[in-house]
């Protein structure tokens, strides 16, 4: 008799509960912190959807705190993908992939970069490597002559052929191919 009462009144306060709070459903993509928030739009009384709002609002902002969750707006994704430009990191794309439905084109195809040379250097072999002012630096694979490239000009690296990289420099002269080192 007593084990029939305390199922039954088990059953009777987990009810409640469950009903407050939703088995979420996983989205592609989409962390379980915040598809739990996106479950607490399926609760029709008032009351309890706001309990289930004020939970997993809670839950995100503790995985937020933990590092387990972290937020990135597309003007971020951007700017470490512009950052980025001259690596291969092939997964940076899956990792922005989720930031709107458009983020994935918007996103990887950057096709060229504009900036400052603050410094070159001149290796022993002739081959130069130049730290831009994004703090870019770019080394010459090249054998072409890097007489216009000085401090304060400005260049223009761009996508090649074959995973390559063009610079332009904007005094004139043949471009470069560069490859990125930091």
């Amino acid at each position: 008799m007593r084990l029939v009462f305390a199922g039954l009144l088990i059953i009777a306060l987990a009810s409640p509960a469950a009903a407050q709070r939703p088995a979420p459903q996983q989205s592609q993509g989409s962390p379980a912190a915040i598809d739990e928030v996106y479950a607490c739009s399926q609760i029709a009384d008032e009351h309890q959807r706001l309990q289930c709002y004020d939970n997993a609002v809670g839950r995100m902002h503790e995985a937020q705190n933990r590092g387990d969750l972290v937020a990135v707006d597309r003007q971020q994704a951007e700017r470490v993908n512009r950052e980025a430009f001259g690596f291969s990191l092939p997964s940076l794309g899956n990792l922005l992939a989720g930031i709107g439905s458009h983020s994935r084109t918007q996103t990887e195809d950057i096709a060229e970069i504009s900036a400052h040379v603050t410094r070159v250097s001149m290796e022993r072999s002739g081959r130069a490597t130049f730290t831009l002012d994004n703090g870019q630096q770019w080394e010459q694979i090249d054998d072409e002559n890097t007489r216009n490239v000085r401090s304060g000009g400005d260049v223009r690296i761009r996508r090649a052929m074959m995973g390559s990289f063009l610079m332009h420099v904007e005094a004139g002269g043949p471009a470069l191919r560069v490859r990125r080192v930091q």
